[in-house]
């Protein structure tokens, strides 16, 4: 593996959280005088990063050889406190902030926007957006990519594509909006372009939590990231390939049959197996009872 990409990152910040159980990455939108638009020079950045913490350290390897700076879980958040992110930057050389003008016309920009979604869902990490201030366009794509959300109370999520005369499914917001939110609330979204509200988002399920500020927003993130450091890698990132797959629409056989493989795969794991031993010890010396070894 080369050098890593994170000390030249220009539109990026990258903050490795070490902890007993693991590295969680803070990974933040750092454009906020441009509402941390996504530019050219930041789209370019995303890919290599998640490049590097792609599958170079996945199931081939034992949980152990992970290089000490590999993350196990990835919390994306944005600078400023206005804007998550509010979308496309379309003429970000004209307002001489640096990165490149957007080529909205062509094909090939928007087959690379749709390969950044999938990206995020084929990394091995599971991924939390945490949300402060407005989650617009390709803001709200990239929230509804990560596997779990969390938010400010004043933050607002909307699909600003429609508004603009044109389609309001982008960058695979007519695949998640359903599935995280429900059909409804997706086409209303989606062919509204309204802005759904943070305490409205958290009724609905489509956020995990709903924090009074920047600093509980931290606290709430930092507790989901905590808590899936206490499972085994395998088990996170299999977890994450299977409700991957059985979005993509697994049969109920497929299904089974992929959980079962999985759990024989990490039963006889030894890493795994210490962690589910530890964690049955821990409430058997609260309850006092005896309890069998995995």
């Amino acid at each position: 593996m080369g050098p890593s990409i994170v000390p030249s990152l220009k539109t990026l910040r990258v903050e490795l959280q070490h902890t007993q159980n693991g590295v969680i990455a803070w990974l933040t939108l750092d454009r906020p005088q441009a509402l941390n638009s996504l530019s050219g020079e930041m789209l370019r950045e995303l890919f290599l990063l998640f490049d590097e913490w792609s599958h170079p350290y996945s199931l081939l390897g034992a949980e152990a050889s992970l290089p000490k700076d590999f993350p196990r879980v990835i919390v994306l958040q944005a600078e400023g406190g206005r804007a998550f992110s509010s979308g496309i930057d379309m003429k970000a050389s004209a307002l001489s902030i640096g990165g490149e003008a957007w080529d909205y016309r062509d094909i090939r920009s928007q087959q690379l926007l749709s390969r950044l979604i999938e990206k995020m869902r084929a990394l091995p990490q599971p991924l939390v957006a945490a949300v402060d201030g407005i989650a617009t366009g390709a803001g709200l794509a990239l929230a509804l990519a990560c596997d779990l959300r969390v938010a400010t109370s004043a933050s607002s999520f909307s699909a600003a594509f429609v508004r603009l005369g044109l389609t309001g499914s982008d960058m695979a917001t007519s695949f998640f909006a359903p599935r995280v939110a429900g059909l409804g609330v997706a086409a209303e979204l989606l062919l509204t372009g309204r802005a759904l509200g943070a305490e409205r988002a958290f009724q609905l399920g489509m956020l995990n939590a709903l924090a009074a500020g920047p600093a509980e927003l931290r606290v709430e993130a930092e507790g989901l990231a905590k808590d899936m450091l206490l499972c085994s890698y395998k088990g996170l990132q299999l977890t994450k390939e299977q409700l991957n797959a059985a979005s993509d629409g697994m049969s109920l056989r497929a299904t089974v049959t992929a959980e079962n493989s999985h759990q024989i795969l990490l039963v006889n794991d030894p890493v795994a197996s210490k962690i589910g031993n530890d964690w049955l010890n821990k409430i058997a010396s609260k309850s006092g009872k005896p309890r069998p070894r995995l």
